[in-house]
């Protein structure tokens, strides 16, 4: 039955026939965790199949995407990738095992989601301007979680530091839910996260929003300002956070159509959208080439910024602040 309700090219391939093993390389609990779920389970439905999700976090998010990479390529291993792995990390340690361009087929963008500088209420700063004059009297006093060295969020954290002169010291994690703990906790005194596991807290009020990392203010977020309209500094706007699924290169065409026929009937589904909406993520299909062409965007996005602010791993912890 699978294989009648995927189309024609399944026909002959007879896919899916077994379960499929969805790798998302952060850990459980964040902004790509729960939409992969979501996306799984909605995924599952057209395909009359199951989809198991599997965390494999670290490195940036590489390790999972090596997992990826490294499977068979008959489509029973897909990867639902965040931005991180497939540009910024692979730059940032500059000796990926893979190529995202090369070694990683695009099926479809799913989701995007605001980036969003956060804040404990007790670092007493009502917003980012008024942090980091308090960094710049204490230059050890502000610690800010990231999902993890090499991802988007670190990029822009780096980027942050250079652009205002102010010391900031990176704590990085495996991922976004536990980045958000960490201010939470008092472990960091900031964060640089996806909305989606920060969102609960902004709206309970035991997190402050200081600033989007985007050119237009979020429609999650109305009343945050965007960063370059919270500090007036240009350039610091590129740093949404998008997930994708993408499988091992050599798939075959067949295996790649089914799955992208799947995600096209997914993502026009308004449940979904409905579903990802609460979280503070937004539906933002692209398919194939199109997907493609981002993935190639982002890949020389980050080549030029390691380029620029040295943003690598040869030089993590030893960069203090713009002169």
């Amino acid at each position: 039955m699978a294989a009648f309700v995927c189309g024609g090219a399944a026909h002959a391939e007879g896919y899916p026939s077994r379960p499929i093993r969805m790798i998302v390389p952060y850990a459980a609990g964040g902004g790509i965790d729960a939409t992969a779920r979501l996306f799984a389970k909605a995924m599952a439905q057209q395909l009359h199949a199951s989809l198991i999700v599997e965390n494999r976090p670290g490195a940036g998010g590489m390790i999972g995407a090596e997992a990826a990479v490294r499977a068979a390529p008959d489509g029973y291993t897909v990867l639902f990738s965040g931005n991180p792995e497939l540009g910024s990390s692979p730059r940032f340690y500059g000796h990926a095992p893979y190529d995202p361009t090369k070694d990683l087929r695009p099926v479809a963008m799913v989701a995007e989601s605001p980036t969003v500088v956060v804040a404990s209420p007790s670092l007493q700063a009502a917003t980012l301007r008024d942090a980091l004059a308090l960094g710049r009297k204490d230059p050890t006093l502000l610690t800010v979680a990231t999902a993890g060295v090499g991802t988007t969020h670190h990029f822009a954290l780096e980027a942050l530091r250079h652009k205002s002169g102010v010391n900031l010291l990176h704590v990085p994690y495996k991922g976004a839910a536990p980045a958000t703990m960490a201010v939470l906790g008092g472990q960091t005194k900031m964060a640089i996260v996806g909305l989606p596991p920060a969102w609960p807290y902004i709206k309970s009020g035991r997190l402050l929003a200081y600033a989007v990392l985007q050119p237009k203010r979020s429609a999650f977020l109305p009343e945050v300002p965007t960063i370059e309209q919270a500090t007036g500094m240009k350039g610091l706007d590129a740093f949404a956070t998008w997930y994708g699924l993408v499988v091992p290169a050599r798939t075959p065409d067949a295996v790649v159509a089914v799955l992208e026929q799947a995600a096209r009937k997914v993502l026009a589904e308004p449940q979904l959208a409905q579903a990802l909406a609460v979280q503070g993520t937004e539906v933002q299909p692209l398919f194939g080439a199109d997907f493609g062409r981002r993935i190639q965007h982002e890949w020389e996005l980050y080549g030029e910024l390691v380029k620029q602010y040295g943003i690598t791993a040869e030089h993590e912890g030893k960069a203090g602040p713009a002169k």
